[in-house]
């Protein structure tokens, strides 16, 4: 999903995200639909660049980055508020240069 607000901590950018329901969970999906949605934006869309991030306590979504083969930016993690008003912490992870590997 492009992301083309100046006032988002990350600038403009191109993100991959998910959110499923709890049933859902653990099943594979995020990883795969994923998957699928980067070869597409990469192969056949030409974007470049693309970034993930999630919360520092969201492990599964980590979890999802990691076996996508993403790369930990930390120089990019960034905080900002929740719609509850709280501090939120994102930490960001790249799609890098020659992605898929394997």
């Amino acid at each position: 999903m492009p992301r083309s607000s100046r006032e988002h901590p990350l600038g403009a950018h191109v993100e991959i995200g998910w959110r499923f329901a709890r049933n859902a969970w653990g099943h594979g999906y995020a990883t795969e639909s994923a998957r699928a949605a980067l070869l597409h934006a990469i192969d056949d869309v030409g974007l470049r660049g693309i970034v993930s991030y999630t919360s520092a306590d969201n492990a599964r979504s980590q979890a999802v980055m990691a076996r996508l083969d993403l790369v930990r930016d930390p120089a990019r993690d960034f905080t900002t508020l929740s719609a509850r008003g709280a501090p939120w912490r994102g930490l960001v992870w790249v799609v890098p240069t020659g992605w898929p590997r394997g």
